[in-house]
Order: C-alpha cells, then structure tokens, then sequence
C-alpha cells in the first residue's frame, strides 16, 4: 500500500491565518505612521508658538517706552492669539532694586508678559514668557511711581 501523498502548497486555513497576521501587522503600522503624522504637526505648531511669542517679547523689550496695560495683538494665519501685558513691578513680586544714585538714573522695574493661545484638537492651548525689563521714569512719566 502507498501512502498518501499531499500535493505541494497551503492549505486554505494556513492562508486565512497568514493574511490574518499580514493585516494586523499592517493595521498597526498604519496605526503608528497616523500617531507620528498627528505628533509631527503639533510639535511643528508648537514651535511657530514660541517663535511667535519670542518675536512678540523681543519687540517689547526693545520699544522705548514700556507697555502699560494690556494689548492684543490681531489672530494671525496660523490661528495663534496673542496678548501683551506690562506693568510697574510690585512689593508682591519681591524685586529688589538697587537705590536710584547707585544706578546712576532712576528706573523702575517693569514686568512685561506675553501670551499666546492656539486651538489643539484637544482644546484651547496656552503658552507664556515672562520677563522683567528697566523703564527711565524721566523718560516714561513713571516718576510718581518712585515718590514715597
């Protein structure tokens, strides 16, 4: 008696479970390639925050005159809000500065901020710099904020 032999190939369950395992391998990959599309265009979005945000400190820390209040700046393109606060900077933000005559000049601190908001998919986002400038009274009409 001869024993029975199988002809050559796969048999249809061996591929069912092969292309099984082909498409959720291919299911993932996809999966990871979407993820890193998402990531790359929040970090891109991200980085033209801060460049918008340290343009906008750079020109506040250049203008001649300090800003005194709040200014909002026009949405640009990309949709990134901007708002530029500046203030005299108080006995609450434990500045200590130098006597005027050991200066040279009178000058008051002042603290100027910049905030830029932007809309994620996850909602709104905000991104903010601080920093501290010094502002001539004689020049700024600050000098009441100097007398005691």
């Amino acid at each position: 008696m001869r024993p029975s032999v199988r002809p050559p190939g796969f048999t249809l369950l061996e591929v069912a479970v092969s292309l099984a395992i082909l498409g959720a391998g291919v299911v993932t990959c996809l999966q990871v390639f979407g993820g890193a599309l998402r990531l790359q265009d929040r970090a891109a979005r991200q980085v033209g925050v801060v460049r918008q945000a340290r343009a906008m400190m750079d020109s506040l820390l250049l203008e001649a005159e300090p800003l005194d209040g709040v200014r909002e700046i026009e949405p640009t393109a990309e949709g990134y809000v901007t708002v530029l606060r500046g203030r005299p900077a108080g006995p609450e933000d434990n500045i200590v500065l130098a006597e005027a005559d050991d200066l040279g000049m009178d000058v008051v601190p002042w603290i100027v901020e910049v905030e830029v908001t932007w809309q994620d998919a996850t909602g709104a986002k905000t991104y903010a710099l601080k920093s501290l400038r010094l502002a001539q009274t004689s020049n700024t009409g600050l000098q009441k904020l100097r007398e005691p």
